[in-house]
């Protein structure tokens, strides 16, 4: 009979802690040696209500990703971001941190403007018509997402001296998608050192639960809502609040399972398997943050994660392929079609 492995567990920052870990490289350290899955970047903008200071998910990503070998976890929404301009800065970001990042989707961006335009999906240069911010935006955006990760395969770079073609150019292909963002393709980024970022899904709902089936490699969301046996890693979000006791004994075991680690009332859906995203919102100290995961660490609760890349850390495979036929962007070169 083999033994159950504990959960593994990830941190969700907000965006005032990624404001001090720019100023504070030691507690950054302190939080990479901690063995978290990920350190999921800007959390509040789709969990909860922002602090006052913060600092955009991917500029911080790309400011810490030298200073950690934990990979990161980008908060994003349609609201603010444009799936291309999106896939990217995500893609931009795996190749910088030698495949250690990924992004985690939301249906909004708290953060954002409260008025008409701001509960909209990006619109700029009327490029999604305005389209309403449902789950079925939010899946359009994941479907766009990893077509592009794809739409340039790394290995088509052949930097051939002799015949000097840099790159088989008709291997890098249209993704020709059309939905509530029409997008063309392909992505002027290669493919990443992991084939794909992670493309992860912050769920609220059994709306979005059902809309992200299929897409989503990764989940965050209550037993409710998502089930460990969905297919992708399945991680539980639990609250570090300000002020819990960190020597209560209600931090043991199968009390961790409720939705606050400082509350006494642990007594919430179980974990089903799951994992923990830890996360804090802004008015908890990144202090607190740090030692409530290192003594659930050193309690044995959860298991620190190994593995080099996000992939690895979080027992995804490889993506799955989404671009078999595409049409080709360009025309082959004539000294490799003779070759």
């Amino acid at each position: 009979m083999g033994t159950q492995r504990r959960p593994r567990f990830a941190v969700g920052l907000a965006g005032t802690h990624l404001v001090q870990l720019i100023a504070a490289p030691d507690a950054l350290g302190r939080l990479d040696r901690l063995g978290a899955a990920f350190l999921a970047l800007g959390t509040d903008r789709v969990l909860g209500e922002p602090g006052r200071t913060t600092l955009d998910p991917s500029i911080a990503a790309a400011a810490l990703a030298a200073g950690t070998t934990t990979p990161l976890l980008l908060a994003a929404a349609p609201q603010r971001d444009h799936p291309y301009n999106l896939a990217r800065r995500v893609a931009s970001i795996d190749h910088l941190s030698a495949g250690r990042a990924g992004v985690l989707l939301a249906e909004r961006d708290t953060s954002a403007p409260l008025d008409a335009p701001g509960r909209e999906a990006w619109g700029g240069a009327r490029l999604s018509g305005g389209a309403p911010l449902r789950p079925e935006t939010t899946r359009d955006v994941a479907l766009v997402l990893r077509a592009l990760w794809q739409s340039f395969p790394i290995d088509a770079i052949v930097a051939d001296r002799e015949t000097r073609v840099y790159a088989d150019a008709d291997r890098i292909v249209h993704i020709d998608h059309h939905g509530v963002f029409d997008v063309a393709g392909p992505l002027t980024i290669p493919t990443t050192p992991q084939g794909s970022p992670v493309l992860g899904w912050y769920v609220r709902s059994a709306a979005e639960a059902a809309a992200a089936e299929g897409v989503a490699e990764l989940v965050v969301g209550t037993a409710d809502l998502v089930s460990a046996d969905a297919g992708p890693a399945v991680y539980r979000p639990v609250s570090v609040e300000a002020s819990p006791d960190l020597g209560s004994p209600e931090l043991d075991g199968p009390h961790l399972d409720g939705p606050d680690l400082g509350s006494p009332e642990l007594d919430g859906p179980h974990l089903d398997g799951g994992h923990l995203l830890l996360v804090a919102d802004p008015a908890t100290p990144l202090d607190r943050v740090i030692e409530t995961a290192r003594r659930l660490v050193d309690r044995g609760v959860v298991e620190p994660s190994t593995g080099r890349t996000l992939r690895e850390r979080t027992g995804l495979g490889a993506p799955p392929v989404v671009l078999e036929g595409a049409r080709a962007a360009f025309a082959r070169a004539a000294e490799r079609v003779a070759s």
